[in-house]
């Protein structure tokens, strides 16, 4: 019997996670989005690894990474405990860890956002809570703040930083008013993997205000209902951010819409000469 020649399929390495870099994930993932703030005090060791459901040393070497990126605090004593000192996540605790999803493909992540936002969007106007609303408000709010406090002057690293967290928490609040949480995490995982791109599009701005004009833009928009002006304040929202990057790089983003996707492939379709399916005959109503 002859020998059977092995696949010329290659396969990628995998991106192997420690349970202890899930955990610190699952903790910036609630600074990010603002639910535990700057000064913030975090449940004790006890509690904590029992609602996270991990084992206590799991939780301490995932405190140790929060401490070596300068984002909590370990105070000792009866008044101490774990303290959340800042709302910046370092690049080394930026990446999602999910195997299989290369951290370094930005314009995969990109293209990924600008078909799946206006969705998201849209469907936040359909199923937002007040309390939802509320969350979108203040980080408007926090990015109208920060424009004041550093208008007119250059910007900072802590500027850009106060910046990208206002429209990572307004993204994210939109996704949650979906009250979908699939669509919360694909959220957070494309905000983290443009991270970079981000903070690069806040410095090329002429004016770090036209941040805050693309937010208060969308947020009048999901307010309004109405799913065109949706989709083009996202548009205008996401534009600011690929236009940076092409600045940057030099190069080309696929700038397509899902209606211009779908666009194109029912053109593809005709070239092809598809049967359409014939529409059905309407059932008599039975007396």
């Amino acid at each position: 019997m002859a020998r059977t020649k092995p696949t010329r399929f290659e396969f990628q390495p995998v991106q192997l996670v420690r349970p202890c870099e899930v955990v610190a994930y699952r903790i910036t993932e609630a600074i990010n989005a603002g639910d535990v703030k700057v000064g913030e005090r975090l449940p004790s060791e006890q509690d904590l690894s029992k609602q996270l459901g991990v084992s206590r040393p799991t939780l301490r070497e995932s405190i140790k990474l929060l401490v070596r990126g300068g984002i909590v605090q370990v105070v000792p004593g009866s008044s101490g405990g774990i303290f959340v000192i800042s709302e910046t996540i370092p690049p080394d605790l930026s990446g999602v860890p999910l195997p299989g999803l290369p951290l370094d493909d930005l314009e995969s992540t990109l293209e990924a956002r600008r078909l799946v936002e206006p969705h998201i969007a849209r469907l936040a106007a359909m199923y937002a809570t007040p309390s939802d609303f509320e969350r979108m408000r203040s980080a408007v709010q926090l990015s109208a703040e920060t424009v004041k406090r550093f208008q007119g002057r250059k910007i900072t690293d802590e500027c850009a930083q106060l910046m990208t967290l206002a429209s990572t928490r307004f993204n994210i609040a939109v996704a949650r008013a979906t009250q979908n949480p699939i669509l919360v995490k694909m959220m957070d995982v494309m905000l983290r993997r443009i991270e970079v791109v981000r903070l690069l599009a806040l410095r090329e701005l002429p004016n770090i205000a036209i941040s805050t004009q693309t937010l208060t833009s969308s947020l009048a928009a999901i307010e309004s209902g109405d799913p065109e002006q949706i989709d083009q304040a996202t548009a205008d929202r996401i534009s600011v951010l690929e236009s940076a990057y092409e600045r940057a790089t030099a190069k080309r983003l696929r700038r397509r819409t899902l209606t211009q996707v779908q666009g194109a492939k029912a053109v593809i379709l005709d070239k092809v000469s598809v049967p359409r399916k014939m529409p059905s005959t309407p059932r008599k109503k039975i007396a």
